[in-house]
């Protein structure tokens, strides 16, 4: 066996590349009986999904100092076919910013070869025992949204992502998480015993992978999988290497994870974008439809200084405005032009001016990704630039909103086709959209979907990415630099969703992933603390529902803006008094500490004082001389404790007693 340490955690693999074994000093870790560190997927046209296993081929390995390279010059299957494809492996020993082993891997698929290889899953630990005394008390910390703590994995993911009929399940059953879309960051981790175990793609350029943790079948030995899959879609006659995972085992706990991609991050492609001070006080929005998809008109341009109005006076300071073109609201993308049934052009203007004399501000939407196909666009432009799945048709997509029948509810009304933007024509239209926006005088221009949407791989190889179908996000961010560097001075650009590698290019984020909205077991601590800066809204506080007060108060200590959408954009707030009272005391109070909500930023910091059904987030105001603890009981009966807290009068610290009612949302120095 060849053998690679790097800190506490050691590589072990046989000279012929098939035989692996992980071992950490003073732990349980164990891997599981006949473990991969390495699966490939190869597709003839015909057998989609052909495995192909690192434990099952032969292979030559050669340790050169830090570095571990095996190759292997053809790659067998299950199935026992084999295929003309050579994969050279690097597995390097890494110190720069913790202790860890980057991966690497290239494919050379032989001309005469007959299959396309897919997907890559590198690194891939298949353990049976973590480092901790027992598997139970183990926790993977997970990329759903902002981020997600799943206690015991190992039986968990069997309880919850069992599909029962649509995968193999009998082999492994994965929980998987798709970046970007389902996952703003490309990192996760398993916490096992004091040790924090680290997956990340470390990549300066956005392709598309997912990050995978799978369990044992039903009635099987314990095994859990952690793994980065990649799509590199490697075709006969290319050669293609798939980007750099990192793997390390750290002391500590899921913060060492924070640590290490923030860093990767900051050293590489990240740089805060310089946001105008005043969307660091924006306090929340009202988000309203003018014509809605079905047609009918809710609200014209002549409304809008009184829908502001309507809002600022309980104190949220800002409009964003949808349906507001001809086509109305999901329809006629991605054509836009003021509607003379909503009081033309000149009324739109009006309408803006005002509201901005008011001291408000306005954002106009427009939809970053979405082409109706019951348009002249689509059929003379959208066909080429749209995006086109495996088999080579046009991705749909279908909305059913409805109105008060049951028509459009029950069998759906609109199509839309993905545009994909590696291409030049799509990105000239939303530079062409950002400009109009801007000309009619709004503070924002508004993209939907586009910041995070899910990724769909773009087999169209007339676009920039070619055959490099996973490469289509790429350009998603180039599209943004451009809108980015055409931004006037004192505008922004905002975007739906989180996509860490949209975020030097973007002011704020309309926020929808897990974590933006709260769902109990949500950890968006982690997106939080690796990009602090980062200003986005809560999401789906649409009435004055069940569940309404705990979103607001998850909102309130994530420091998060509000994102108010009357019954998703109907009404005005005036329309639901009881939800408009408690939005104005919690934006009153945060007014009350607006140098730390609106002007500082958040900080990761533990706190032992609060118990556990008190939710938190520190505060830190510009300068860094003072902090807040914003306080959240997410309870249903009243609460007290002690914390040490800071007087405001004299500066002095001292315990205090702070008693808090159901779903109350307090604020102290400290």
């Amino acid at each position: 066996m060849l053998s690679l340490t790097s800190g506490p955690l050691t590589f072990h693999l046989s000279e012929n590349g098939n035989r692996v074994g992980w071992t950490s000093p003073g732990t349980c870790l164990r891997e599981s009986p006949d473990a991969d560190f390495w699966r490939c997927y190869a597709d003839d046209g015909y057998e989609r999904e052909m495995t192909v296993r690192s434990s099952r081929q032969n292979g030559r390995a050669v340790l050169q100092g830090n570095v571990l390279t095996v190759v292997y010059d053809r790659l067998v299957s299950d199935g026992g076919r084999s295929f003309s494809v050579r994969l050279t492996l690097t597995v390097r020993a890494e110190t720069s910013v913790r202790p860890g082993f980057l991966f690497s891997a290239s494919f050379e698929n032989g001309p005469e070869s007959s299959v396309r290889i897919n997907e890559l899953q590198m690194p891939l630990m298949d353990l049976s025992h973590g480092c901790g005394e027992d598997n139970g008390s183990d926790v993977l910390y997970q990329m759903n949204g902002l981020g997600w703590k799943t206690p015991d994995p190992w039986n968990r993911i069997k309880r919850v992502c069992h599909t029962e009929y649509i995968a193999s399940d009998n082999h492994v059953v994965w929980n998987s998480m798709r970046y970007p879309g389902d996952a703003a960051m490309s990192w996760f981790g398993l916490q096992t015993g004091n040790r924090f175990l680290y997956l990340g793609r470390h990549s300066p350029v956005l392709h598309i992978c997912s990050l995978d943790a799978g369990v044992s079948p039903r009635n099987a030995d314990p095994r859990l999988l952690l793994a980065i899959s990649q799509y590199p879609f490697v075709k006969p006659g290319e050669t293609v290497p798939v980007s750099d995972c990192f793997l390390a085992l750290c002391e500590g706990d899921w913060t060492a994870g924070s640590d290490i991609y923030g860093g990767y991050a900051r050293k590489t492609w990240y740089r805060p974008p310089a946001v105008p001070d005043w969307v660091k006080k924006i306090t929340g929005w009202q988000r309203i439809i003018l014509r809605h998809q079905f047609g009918e008109i809710l609200f014209r341009y002549a409304d809008l200084p009184e829908v502001y109005r309507n809002g600022a006076k309980y104190g949220l300071n800002m409009l964003m405005v949808f349906g507001w073109w001809k086509g109305r609201f999901d329809n006629g993308y991605p054509v836009y032009e003021p509607d003379d049934g909503l009081g033309g052009e000149e009324e739109l203007r009006k309408a803006i001016r005002e509201i901005r004399e008011l001291g408000g501000y306005v954002a106009l939407y427009t939809n970053g990704q979405l082409i109706d196909v019951n348009t002249d666009y689509y059929r003379a432009v959208g066909k080429r630039v749209c995006r086109i799945d495996i088999d080579g048709n046009d991705y749909r997509d279908h909305y059913r909103f409805g109105n008060d029948g049951l028509t459009l509810r029950a069998f759906g009304y609109k199509s839309f086709v993905t545009a994909c933007p590696a291409n030049e024509e799509w990105q000239d239209l939303l530079l062409s959209h950002e400009k109009m926006k801007f000309d009619y005088g709004c503070d924002s221009a508004f993209f939907d979907q586009i910041g995070g949407a899910a990724p769909l791989p773009c087999f169209n190889e007339s676009h920039f990415h070619g055959a490099r179908a996973d490469a289509c996000e790429e350009w998603r961010v180039e599209a943004f630099k451009r809108m980015y560097a055409a931004c006037p001075e004192g505008k922004a650009i905002g975007t739906e969703m989180v996509n860490d590698m949209i975020l030097p290019y973007v002011h704020y984020i309309h926020g929808i992933q897990t974590g933006a909205v709260y769902v109990p077991g949500c950890f968006p601590q982690m997106f939080q603390r690796t990009f602090p800066e980062i200003i986005q809204t809560d999401r789906f506080v649409h009435d004055d529902k069940e569940g309404t007060d705990a979103a607001l108060g998850h909102a309130f200590v994530r420091g998060y803006r509000l994102d108010v959408s009357p019954w998703r954009g109907r009404t005005q707030l005036s329309e639901l008094p009881d939800l408009a009272e408690k939005i104005r005391r919690i934006l009153a109070l945060k007014e009350q500490y607006g140098a730390w909500f609106y002007e500082g930023r958040y900080v990761y910091e533990e706190h032992p004082e609060p118990p556990s059904q008190i939710g938190y987030g520190v505060f830190e105001n510009a300068d860094g001389s003072g902090k807040i603890l914003a306080l959240w009981n997410n309870s249903e009966k009243d609460t007290s404790f002690t914390a040490v807290c800071r007087d405001p009068a004299d500066g002095g610290k001292r315990e205090t007693k702070i008693a808090m009612k159901p779903q109350e949302v307090k604020v102290c120095l400290i």
